[in-house]
Parts: C-alpha cells; structure tokens; sequence
C-alpha cells in the first residue's frame, strides 16, 4: 500500500465576492507557485454554491517528509486570500491514509 499523505483546504467566502477572490487567487498563485517537489495537485478546486456564499476544496498529494513545507506553502496562499477579502474563511487539513494514520491512534502499522 502506497504511503499518502493529502492536504486538503476548503474555503468559504460570500457572495459577491468571487470575482475578487478568482483575481486573488491567481495572483497568489503567482507569488507562491506550485513545487512538485513538495505536492502534487490531485484536485486544483472544486467550486458550488452554498447558503451562506461560495465553498471551493482543493486536494494534493504531499511528497514523503514534506508534510510542514506543503503547510507553510498552502498558508502563505491562504493568508494572502484572507487578508484581502472580506469573509474568506478557510481550513486547511492533512489526510493520512490508514498505514501513515495508525500511528495517530495509537496503533502500529503492519509490516
């Protein structure tokens, strides 16, 4: 079984504001590119309306031991969206797979 570890960050912000948030994005991505040598996107975004606003979720694949870099990458994009806009929320969550999570419950993984 292969060792994955995803990130995953999901976002809110209201409505009327996704015009600006699609021009603050891009322009984060500019300024904080992708490294393939850090994760991989699975998911760029998936965008729907929800009752409150809009709700968009990403997804990439972290590279082994790189788990605190994908962090400060995905942060530093998020921060830049969020002090920007008004009422843009976020999380941001790291997924283990059952192999790389046993660990956190107190188990361990099987050879």
């Amino acid at each position: 079984m292969k060792n994955l570890v995803l990130i995953v960050t999901q976002h809110w912000w209201p409505h009327g504001q996704s015009a600006k948030v699609g021009k603050i994005y891009l322009d984060a991505m500019k300024k904080f590119p992708d490294d393939k040598s850090i994760s991989k996107p699975i998911l760029r975004s998936a965008i729907w309306a929800v009752k409150d606003g809009m709700f968009s979720t990403t997804v990439s694949e972290i590279q082994s031991g790189k788990v605190k870099e994908s962090m400060d990458l995905a942060m530093k994009r998020l921060l830049m969206m969020a002090e920007s806009i008004d009422g843009f929320k976020y999380e941001v969550h790291i997924a283990y797979n059952l192999v790389e999570g046993m660990p956190l419950v107190g188990l361990t993984a099987p050879e």
